[in-house]
């Protein structure tokens, strides 16, 4: 038996209880995170119907990437990341629950909604950067690709579960997900109290360092420094593009609450196809240009995504552009880590999740953007269902597609990344 206090030696390579009591509480979190992601988008445009106030909502969710993440990954170097992930999912459940009571008592408005978001999203930020470090942790580098693909898959399903049961809840009763996504995360945080209290890969040296440290990393590692700026693009122009998926399903393809949900569970299928074919070819490919690859199948998928005013087409292809941004949103978590050093792996993540923390930059941009589209071009009323929303996610794709060209030509060192 193992114990408590030492490593849970793996099996078949990296397949220890411990990672897969991680994945178990990985996927729950995610089936509670995603409820709530959903549900406060559907709230946010019903009660609002604005766009802008809509991407604003999304914005204000990446904010403590920006402010927190740097904050996170320097604690995670110093302490036990298992019991960091625990802390960090009983504060999101007890968030949720504050929520639910909130929403039950009626005492909510936007900006109340706002207040929420940045706590669930500071939430949210923490436990992405841990968790990922700490399947590495449990995998070591040898196992690094196969185990971050697999725990993201996991977050994968847990949030295709959550989305539909979103969607099902929320037209009942507002509160209702709160409620299921609260004891969602709590659970997930009991599971990893049977972990063992060391991981096999922790790094061994918990020297203090300082926290500025990432920026002289960053100046010395021209590979680590090309996948931030890359994050930061993608971030902007790519992701950004979920903020308008409520807007998509209400106005373009006249759908409800339902809808959103399902929309939501059935692009996590996607993201999931885009995890497998990392951990079936992730040992054959070189990482950096399978990267440059994903990023630009990623900007032509959300080209042709902008034109689809049918459901079934918008649908498939919605799928096929989580496959391109599971992918991409993986392989910077893989190579981040593999990067640097073991004892830097925290901080690199708090890097690489600081570049996450542009995302309301382009959820405003694409807000903004919609907003002026929609006043100004309706002589483009014959091609789209609503020109505002499609006609961006079409300028906003092509955009990744040529940025995608000039790092073929210039991210020499990211190329040449080994699988």
């Amino acid at each position: 038996m193992t114990s408590i206090n030492k490593p849970d030696q793996p099996l078949f390579g990296f397949l220890s209880s411990d990672f897969l009591r991680l994945c178990l509480a990985i996927s729950l979190f995610a089936a509670g995170t995603w409820q709530e992601h959903v549900s406060i988008g559907y709230i946010v445009y019903e009660r609002t119907n604005s766009e802008f106030l809509l991407a604003l909502a999304f914005a204000v969710r990446f904010i403590p990437f920006l402010i927190v993440s740097n904050y996170i990954g320097y604690i995670s170097d110093l302490m036990s990341r298992r019991t960091l992930l625990i802390i960090l999912m009983l504060i999101g459940s007890i968030a949720l629950f504050i929520m639910s009571f909130l929403i039950t008592s009626d005492f909510i408005n936007y900006y109340i909604i706002l207040f929420y978001i940045f706590i669930s999203g500071s939430v949210w930020s923490s436990t992405m950067l841990t968790q990922q470090a700490y399947s590495y942790d449990l995998t070591g580098y040898k196992y690094s690709v196969k185990g971050i693909a697999i725990t993201k898959g996991a977050d994968r399903i847990g949030g295709m579960f959550g989305g539909l049961l979103s969607g099902l809840l929320v037209m009942k009763n507002y509160r209702f997900p709160f409620i299921l996504s609260g004891f969602l995360q709590c659970i997930s945080a009991l599971i990893l109290i049977s972990n063992s209290k060391t991981s096999l890969y922790s790094p061994k040296d918990t020297t203090k360092p300082k926290l500025t440290e990432i920026i002289f990393i960053l100046k010395s590692n021209k590979i680590l420094l090309t996948v931030v700026i890359l994050s930061c693009v993608t971030e902007v122009f790519g992701f950004s593009h979920n903020s308008l998926i409520p807007v998509f399903v209400k106005d373009v393809l006249g759908g409800d609450g339902k809808d959103l949900g399902f929309m939501m569970s059935f692009r996590q299928i996607g993201g999931i196809m885009g995890l497998l074919s990392i951990v079936l070819f992730g040992s054959y490919i070189r990482k950096g240009l399978w990267l440059l690859f994903v990023i630009f199948g990623f900007g032509i998928s959300l080209f042709i995504l902008g034109f689809q005013n049918n459901y079934i087409y918008f649908v498939f292809f919605s799928l096929i552009v989580n496959v391109f941004a599971s992918s991409c949103d993986s392989l910077y978590q893989i190579i981040t880590q593999r990067s640097v050093d073991n004892k830097d792996r925290g901080k690199a993540m708090g890097a690489w999740l600081f570049t996450i923390g542009s995302g309301p930059l382009g959820y405003l941009i694409i807000g903004l953007l919609s907003n002026f589209i929609s006043s100004n071009l309706n002589d483009f009323n014959s091609i789209y269902n609503s020109v505002g929303p499609q006609m961006t996610i079409n300028i906003t794709g092509f955009i990744l597609i040529i940025i995608s060209l000039i790092s073929f030509r210039y991210a020499k060192k990211l190329k040449e990344v080994p699988a």
